[in-house]
């Protein structure tokens, strides 16, 4: 089976939220459970709108893993356009 270069997905560095005007969003998803805590630090009202996926962020995992996170990442994706 072929596989993707998800490393090519991967912006050098994570963006920070600060930058990001949370208001603005429908549907703000986070990787992992402290990621939703950081949106909610910042935008308390936005925790009806936060979903969290439970996938490793991999900013901090070994770059091996970026496939099989990757994939994930789309699946879970795939998931969410197919319930809106």
């Amino acid at each position: 089976m072929a596989t993707e270069n998800a490393e090519q997905y991967l912006k050098k560095v994570p963006e920070s939220i600060d930058s990001k005007n949370l208001n603005q969003y429908d549907l703000i998803v986070a990787m992992e459970q402290r990621h939703k805590d950081a949106v909610l630090t910042k935008c308390p009202e936005c925790g009806g709108r936060t979903n969290v996926w439970n996938i490793p962020d991999l900013y901090m995992l070994p770059r091996e893993y970026a496939e099989k996170i990757y994939k994930r990442i789309k699946e879970k994706v795939v998931e969410l356009a197919g319930s809106l």
